[in-house]
């Protein structure tokens, strides 16, 4: 009986250590996160720092966020281990890892993401404020009308 060892997959992480931290522990965190990978058999080939951004709700009482997105080649063992990480490190605040394909790789190294770029649907949403605001302008007149006649 041999055991076969399974072969290597294509994972992407993203993650959010907490950016109260000093910077020089938040490179530690990161590099804990790097040195992780490959010590478990694991080949990083994409490696983003996003930065500091706002969180959209508090995680663990925070209100910002450092994120880092990491695609690499691990086997499949080596991600409970990293999940463990993620569990146990306390400057860890939320972390996804999804296994992808080499086309999506493909695309993240032609399309690499910027630090504070605006995701579409954000931009979408803060373009139609004003037009929101017209419209509420507009509102009043139209319910006093209604108004009227239900009074006849």
């Amino acid at each position: 009986m041999s055991t076969q060892v399974p072969h290597r997959r294509l994972y992407e992480t993203t993650v959010i250590v907490n950016a109260a931290l000093e910077d020089a522990d938040i490179r530690a965190t990161i590099d804990r996160f790097k040195e992780y990978i490959e010590s478990h058999g694991g080949e990083i080939l994409l490696f983003y720092e996003l930065g500091k951004r706002r969180l959209a709700y508090p995680i663990k009482k925070r209100n910002n966020g450092y994120y880092v997105y990491a695609a690499y080649e691990a086997h499949p063992t080596a991600l409970p281990l990293l999940e463990r990480l993620f569990l146990l490190e306390e400057n860890f605040l939320r972390h996804l890892t999804l296994q992808i394909t080499p086309e999506i790789l493909q695309y993240r190294r032609t399309h690499p993401p910027q630090s504070g770029q605006l995701i579409p649907e954000t931009a979408r949403a803060a373009q139609p404020a004003a037009e929101v605001e017209e419209v509420l302008a507009e509102e009043p007149e139209e319910e006093a009308e209604e108004g009227e006649e239900e009074e006849v």
